[in-house]
């Protein structure tokens, strides 16, 4: 059985607070755990009206003291930000909160507005280093792996001695040269499908990172709404579009709504070209889904789903966890049903 989690962009509704959209987190988190999930993930966005979710590495501690036993972690910490080493250090202390349970998910996207980047990166030198380079660092440091000559092999966590895991890490990504990056740094490997949803570019992806890592653990996001009404079917529609910022030097930012194409637009002094895409939505009854969740598995390679679902509505995001819970899905199976 292909295991289940959960990937939480904690969205604020219509005429609900911050308080709001952190308690309906909780919730989410609490029923994922009852229902069985395997990991529950929170992402990293700044100055963006529709999420509150600025700081995963606080919201992860959060959400490990309101639960006992589901891993929580980031999906993702956006590296290009900040220092690898105290990215380690912030999730080192918190595996001492919550032993065995905690993951780091990193991810290479800004996460916000070029005005939030700017403020993020104010303290930043010009020449920065490489994503690919932060993460390799990032590797070691979890790992402790430096050798007695090298200068980084006097820095200390507050994980000593072997006495508790590491985080687990996943490097996010939605192509297939992110996929042989994680596998040749040996880290597990959460696809986006829900922003790249070309199926062959999913299935190569998946290919090249289990022929250079078999043992390595794929994830893959995907947007999945359990639909009864039209009522239901209408919100999905509204999340449905995003638009895909292609830059000169190759890099890609999505962006999810047309305000935040204006946004993003205002603030930005470069030049890009825009692509609107149709995101692909799983939707319609829980059977549905989880046949075509099987669908997008049958070559067997993928490990684990990573369930993202973009409504704001707190009762169809409930509903859907409930009724797409590993839970049922073993009843279902007993059933001959999937």
């Amino acid at each position: 059985m292909t295991s289940m989690s959960i990937l939480d962009q904690s969205p604020i509704g219509t005429d609900e607070t911050v308080s709001d959209a952190i308690a309906h987190t909780v919730e989410l988190a609490q029923l994922a755990e009852k229902e069985s999930y395997t990991r529950y993930f929170v992402a990293e966005h700044h100055n963006i009206p529709e999420v509150v979710g600025t700081s995963p590495e606080i919201l992860v501690t959060h959400l490990l003291n309101q639960t006992k036993r589901i891993r929580v972690g980031s999906g993702g910490v956006m590296l290009q930000h900040y220092s690898p080493f105290k990215v380690i250090e912030q999730f080192h202390l918190i595996s001492n909160i919550a032993p065995g349970r905690v993951d780091l998910g990193i991810g290479k996207a800004p996460g916000g507005f070029p005005l939030a980047t700017q403020a993020l990166q104010s303290e930043m030198k010009t020449s920065q280093t490489t994503f690919n380079d932060k993460f390799h660092l990032l590797n070691r440091f979890n790992k402790q792996n430096f050798n007695e000559d090298e200068d980084y092999s006097q820095l200390h966590t507050t994980l000593r001695n072997n006495q508790i895991p590491v985080p687990e890490l996943f490097l996010l990504g939605g192509s297939e040269n992110s996929a042989q990056f994680a596998a040749d740094e040996k880290v597990g490997f959460v696809y986006a499908y829900f922003i790249n949803s070309n199926v062959d570019v999913l299935h190569k992806s998946i290919k090249a990172y289990k022929q250079r890592y078999p043992e390595g653990r794929v994830i893959v996001g995907v947007a999945s709404v359990v639909t009864e009404n039209e009522s239901d079917r209408v919100l999905v529609e509204e999340g449905r579009t995003n638009y895909a910022l292609h830059f000169k030097d190759g890099r890609k930012i999505t962006v999810n709504t047309k305000q935040q194409l204006e946004t993003f637009t205002e603030q930005s002094r470069e030049t890009f070209e825009v692509e609107t895409k149709k995101i692909e939505v799983l939707e319609g009854s829980a059977l549905e889904v989880k046949r075509q969740l099987q669908q997008l598995n049958i070559e067997g390679l993928i490990d684990e789903f990573m369930l993202h679902i973009p409504v704001q509505n707190h009762h169809l995001r409930m509903k859907t966890v409930k009724q797409l819970a590993p839970t049922n899905q073993v009843l279902n199976e007993k059933e001959g049903i999937i």
